[in-house]
């Protein structure tokens, strides 16, 4: 017992170092996210060496086998319905309070005259994803779900107030999502396909357009990007001896379909060779950063000490969107600072390691900022909340964009 406390007081004590150690890293440019789920982002966005939940589909697919442990796999695993996210900023509500006071020829005015700029976007989220998981064979678990993530961002810059810049994201698809396990579910192995339709606006539009719903939607539909891509992600998962122990993951996002030769990096300011999921279709914008999504690959590490017999603790670190290369092609985007590629975590759970619990808390890292979770998990219900911090900065001060997001679903 005594050298059980021992080994969870000097895993805290790593962990404590290690959050200490990402907050203190300064960052540079906002990173392209995918579809972010409350869970994984309570823990920091340190999800790959975890991946316990239908947040598998989009951090780790080997995950999938993960959602319920081996001895008690058959048939369905869980169903969600309809899965609904929705996330906002901090800033949100002030730049919808200028421009909702104000009459449409003096929403330049107004933003002029307020401590509005481009540090403090609008940012909104809507997404929807419901999934099913199940077995298909003896040690083949599978999954399927369609979804819908809409991301509509708005800058302004005080000293051009008559201009704001618009970027809206909006993609509907399906993923499908496939695993193996051993007999003891301590190896895993898993890939997912998502075909996607995506829609993207980022461009300029006058500010006067923002009091007008109507102007906007029909400036976005004329200069949208329209594209069809297929995402296909790879993930492995491997547990030493059992979950005291530490478990290793390894993914890879948007495994190359294709390059974009002249891509503008935004965080290197060159135009460079950047292979990953690529969208073809019309281009409104050639210059649009959403033509094409990047490969992201992650390492991941976790630990789930018990701490009784229905109480657990899961400490998780990620390095995340590590860029590999091969001469001038890149596989990943290169130029992104440490403190945004690190992430790390603190999981407080109640019930078996091995299931879905009943009720969690996550802290954590991301990006520099804190983090900070809730989930509840009733029989025929889930709820989770989140907050997390987006570093906007261009330079290697930290900016923060305060973001909060939610998910609820029927689950079964």
């Amino acid at each position: 017992m005594t050298a059980r406390i021992h080994h969870i007081r000097s895993t805290v004590l790593v962990a404590g170092l290690m959050l200490q150690l990402f907050f203190g890293v300064q960052g540079r440019a906002e990173v392209p996210d995918g579809y972010l789920s409350p869970r994984p982002m309570g823990m920091g966005g340190a999800f790959t060496a975890v991946a316990n939940d239908e947040s598998a589909f989009w951090t780790n697919p080997a995950g999938i086998a993960r959602v319920r442990k081996a001895r008690s796999r058959e048939g369905v695993h869980i169903v969600k319905f309809p899965n609904a996210t929705v996330a906002a900023n901090k800033g949100s509500q002030s730049i919808l309070k200028v421009i909702n006071g104000s009459s449409t020829d003096g929403v330049a005015d107004a933003i002029a005259a307020s401590d509005l700029n481009s540090s403090k976007p609008f940012y909104a989220r809507g997404a929807a994803f419901p999934v099913i998981l199940f077995d298909a064979g003896k040690n083949n678990p599978m999954g399927f779900g369609v979804f819908q993530n809409t991301t509509m961002r708005i800058f302004i810059d005080k000293d051009i107030p008559t201009d704001a810049r618009v970027v809206a994201v909006s993609d509907v698809g399906a993923n499908y999502g496939i695993a193996y396990s051993n007999f003891a579910n301590r190896l895993n192995l898993g890939l997912t396909l998502r075909p996607t339709y995506r829609y993207a606006y980022e461009d300029t539009a006058p500010t006067s357009e923002l009091k007008s719903k109507s102007a906007l939607v029909k400036r976005i539909q004329k200069g949208s990007n329209r594209g069809v891509g297929i995402g296909a992600d790879v993930g492995f998962l491997f547990t030493l001896a059992d979950f005291w122990f530490p478990t290793i993951g390894v993914a890879i996002r948007n495994l190359p379909t294709g390059c974009k030769t002249d891509y503008l990096n935004p965080n290197t300011e060159l135009r460079q060779n950047i292979c990953g999921t690529k969208f073809s279709g019309s281009d409104g914008n050639p210059e649009a950063l959403s033509v094409i999504d990047p490969m992201d690959t992650r390492i991941g590490l976790s630990i789930s000490p018990r701490i009784a017999r229905e109480f657990g603790m899961r400490f998780t670190g990620d390095i995340q969107n590590i860029a590999l290369n091969s001469g001038k092609v890149f596989y990943g985007l290169p130029g992104i600072d440490a403190a945004k590629m690190l992430h790390g975590g603190i999981e407080f759970y109640s019930g078996n390691p091995l299931e879905r619990s009943a009720f969690a808390v996550q802290v954590g890292a991301n990006q520099g900022f804190v983090t900070w979770g809730v989930t509840v998990n009733a029989p025929f219900a889930s709820l989770e909340i989140a907050s997390y911090g987006a570093d906007l900065s261009t330079t290697v001060k930290r900016i923060e964009d305060r973001r909060y997001v939610a998910s609820v679903s029927f689950a079964l």
